[in-house]
């Protein structure tokens, strides 16, 4: 009867001492170390990581893999994040190969997280997992990134406003992630980033990039409509306050000319929050007045507007507060 192919194997001799060696005993893996930590490069460049088992067992093996990160708020700052996961981005995979290694790929794509490979060989399963984190590009690196695209004059400034054009928080090695969502140097929030835009620094300021030129696109039909004129300086107000969010010019008729909105008072120590001075409640206060009633219910977001306290976030405001001399 033909021996199984997974068998133990014996010793042929006769009269010697029969020694049986399971094959499956022998399956056990070679690298990577058990939840080793890896770092995709500045450049950036996923880590070289590779996957190694050992056994007796020939044939096919049966590979997969998963890749999970948990996206939670981090703030600009270093420091440990805390509260509910925002969202959870995963990807996976499986193939069947010969080879007892496996060299991490995501098909090319630059993912972060904890990624689990395992392998079934002859009816047993290996699992193993290790962490993957980012590190950040110089501040030289991302404004070389930045230089080398089209139609991007001012964007820098941006980056620098948004995030300091960072993308990583070096204590964890995750990608930055603000309360609402906005993933990394470009702090995109809509629309939301793939796996790979919030954690490749450059594909994330390429989908940026392409925001940007669409904000300053509706900003040059807004400026520009009904043959209207504008100066350069208007127009990148324009756009930076609807990076943010809104308009920032209203169409004076007197003196037929684009000015700033009028009913907007800045909170010249925040980078984007004001308020509508045509509000009952705002009315007649002066800045220090209105930061005073309110600035203990900024670190509140959204929640923390109301009636008595009726602050909004402000386009108009990052504009002022980004392009200040």
């Amino acid at each position: 009867m033909q021996q199984a192919r997974n068998a133990g194997k014996s010793n042929s001799e006769e009269g010697s001492v029969v020694r049986l060696i399971s094959a499956a005993s022998t399956l056990s893996w070679l690298s990577p170390p058990d939840k080793g930590v890896f770092e995709i490069t500045s450049g950036p460049a996923l880590p070289e990581i590779i996957f190694e088992f050992k056994t007796d067992v020939d044939g096919d093996y049966e590979w997969s893999w998963v890749i999970e990160w948990e996206a939670k708020a981090s703030g600009l700052r270093e420091k440990a994040r805390n509260g509910k996961t925002l969202q959870t981005f995963n990807e996976s995979g499986k193939f069947v190969g010969k080879d007892k290694k496996w060299m991490a790929n995501f098909g090319g794509r630059i993912l972060g997280g904890k990624l689990t490979v395992a392998v079934l060989v002859g009816g047993k399963k290996l699992e193993r997992s290790v962490m993957i984190r980012g590190q950040n590009p110089s501040k030289e690196d991302v404004a070389t990134y930045v230089a080398n695209l089209e139609d991007m004059g001012g964007f820098d400034k941006l980056l620098e406003q948004e995030t300091g054009s960072k993308h990583f928080i070096s204590l964890d090695g995750e990608p930055i992630v603000a309360f609402d969502k906005g993933f990394g140097v470009t702090q995109m929030t809509n629309p939301a980033p793939t796996y790979e835009q919030a954690w490749n620094w450059k594909e994330n300021i390429t989908a940026g990039s392409s925001l940007y030129r669409e904000k300053v696109r509706l900003a040059e039909k807004y400026l520009g409509q009904s043959g209207r004129t504008y100066s350069d300086e208007q127009l990148q107000h324009e756009a930076f306050s609807r990076w943010n969010g809104g308009s920032y010019h209203e169409w004076d008729a007197s003196s037929k000319s684009w000015m700033r909105r009028k009913n907007l008072l800045c909170d010249s120590q925040t980078g984007n929050i004001g308020w509508l001075t045509n509000r009952e409640e705002n009315k007649d206060k002066t800045e220090s007045e209105l930061r005073e009633r309110d600035k203990d219910t900024y670190k509140l977001g959204a929640k923390g507007q109301s009636s008595d306290h009726s602050w909004i976030y402000s386009g108009v405001c990052y504009a002022d507060h980004v392009l200040a001399d």
